[in-house]
Formats: C-alpha cells, sequence, structure tokens
C-alpha cells in the first residue's frame, strides 16, 4: 500500500476524517495522505425543475483548489515525520471519480467520514459514504465524528459460513495484519440460536492464529457490539458482497443501534 486517499467536502466530519487517515498513515508507514475533492456545477431550485446553472469551470477549479489549500493548512501540523499531504481536485461525482484517483495518486485505501446525529431512527453514514463503501474496488474506512483514532491492536472480521479462502481479500487483510501486528477475531452472528455450527477455518490466515467465534443474536448489530464490548477491537471489517446486508449495518432503528456506532471504525474490503 503506498497513499491514503480522503475525500473531503470541507465539513468539520471531512476534517475529523482527515486527522484520523493521517494518524492512521503513521502506523501504516504510508508516505503521503492526498485529499480529494470533486466538484460539481451548482444547481437552480427556483424554478419547478431544478437546472444546472451555467458555470465557469475553471473558476470552479480554482475556488475549488483554493479551498483545499487552506483545507490542508489546518490540518497540516497533525502530520508526522515522514508524512505528506497532497491535494487533488477535478470536475467530476464523487462516487464516480473515487476508484479512478485512487489508481492516479496510487492510493491504496480510502478514508470517509460519516454524517448523522445520535438519533436513533436516522442514519449514521451518509449516502456517498456508504455508496462509495459499497462500490468501490478500493477498501474503505469508515470513521465517526466521535472516533479518536487508536493504533490497530485488535481487529474483528465478520464473516458468514460460506467465506472461504477463496472468496475473502485475503492479500488486503494480509497486508493489514503483517502491518500493524494486531490479533485478529473472526466473528460469525447467527440468528438462529438452534445453529451451534462451528466457523470454517481460514487457511491462508492461519499464519496469524485468528481466534474464531459464534456468537447468536435475534439483531446482528447487537451481537457485534455485545462482542466489542467484552473482547475489544480497533478496526471492524466487512465484507459487503450483499448490498442489503451491508445497508443494514448504517441503519439504526428504534430497536437496535449500529453495534459499533461511533466507537470503532470499520472497513469494507470487496472480495
Amino acid at each position: 500500500m503506498q497513499n491514503i486517499l480522503v475525500p473531503v467536502d470541507f465539513s468539520e466530519i471531512s476534517r475529523h476524517a482527515a486527522i484520523y487517515a493521517i494518524k492512521l498513515a503513521a502506523q501504516l508507514h504510508v508516505p503521503k495522505v492526498i485529499l480529494y475533492h470533486a466538484y460539481q456545477a451548482p444547481l437552480t431550485i427556483d424554478s419547478p425543475v431544478a437546472a444546472v446553472q451555467l458555470f465557469d469551470e475553471a473558476q470552479l477549479k480554482k475556488d475549488s483548489s483554493a479551498a483545499l489549500q487552506h483545507f490542508r493548512s489546518t490540518i497540516e501540523n497533525e502530520c508526522s515525520p515522514g508524512c505528506f499531504l497532497e491535494t487533488y481536485n477535478e470536475y467530476n461525482l464523487l462516487i464516480n471519480g473515487v476508484d479512478e484517483v485512487c489508481n492516479l495518486t496510487n492510493s491504496k485505501l480510502v478514508v470517509m467520514g460519516i454524517t448523522g446525529g445520535g438519533a436513533l431512527a436516522e442514519k449514521i453514514i451518509g449516502s456517498n459514504t456508504v455508496t462509495v463503501a459499497r462500490n468501490s474496488t478500493v477498501p474503505v474506512v469508515i470513521v465517526s465524528k466521535d472516533t479518536e483514532f487508536k493504533p490497530f491492536s485488535s481487529i474483528v472480521l465478520l464473516t458468514d459460513y460460506h467465506h472461504t479462502d477463496e472468496n475473502l481479500p485475503i492479500q488486503k487483510i494480509h497486508w493489514l495484519l503483517d502491518q500493524t501486528h494486531a490479533k485478529l477475531q473472526v466473528l460469525h452472528v447467527e440468528k438462529d440460536k438452534n445453529v451451534q455450527q462451528a466457523l470454517q477455518e481460514i487457511v491462508l490466515l492461519k499464519d496469524h492464529n485468528p481466534s474464531y467465534h459464534v456468537v447468536h443474536s435475534e439483531h446482528f448489530t447487537t451481537g457485534v457490539e455485545d462482542f466489542v464490548n467484552t473482547n475489544g477491537a480497533d478496526l471492524i471489517i466487512i465484507i459487503p458482497k450483499d448490498h442489503a446486508f451491508f445497508s443494514s449495518l448504517f441503519i439504526t432503528s428504534h430497536t437496535t443501534q449500529l453495534a459499533f456506532h461511533s466507537k470503532v471504525p470499520v472497513l469494507a474490503i470487496h472480495e
């Protein structure tokens, strides 16, 4: 892994994500953090049908560049020796641009913040973050506004009975474990209390000596939360091949909160 990309919209949430990325870069020995801003033409909403205003793309580029430089100046003092901040901006939709920019900037990890407050019934992840994490081929670390950086010493990999060596992103997981020397815990949450099946050992992870756990809980997020509270975790890895399942992790309800709400960052890695 070479660099980390942080999409920013100049909000306090994206500033927090950028600072988190800087500190993560130090642990992972990543040389650069790339601050990325995708800008679009403004919309008019004073007519029955919203329309794109006539705009000066050069001016938009200039304004975006100036805002990025100012944003960069507010967080540069967070950088440790050997880590550098760079900026990249373009006229594009964020969702479309992330993978391409990662390729152009040699970024192998994306860090994004979440939106939303503490109300139980509202989404705790902004739609852009969810969509990027669902669709990006690059691993995405999602952090809330209240998550303070803590070096990864214990990692929980969420899995099911069907995850095997063939369909897990083994190389990406290996790299993370090699860089952090973190303890790995493989976790499956089973709703049916009558199912007592043990998790299949993931052979290609045996060098990291993972522990395997099955917890029974009617609500998935409650099961994860209970496990994390009991066993500890600095990062939770999910493999979002099932979009409905993935979405359910990031929407709270009156009865179930996201297990690691504002406490533990989530790393989404695709197969």
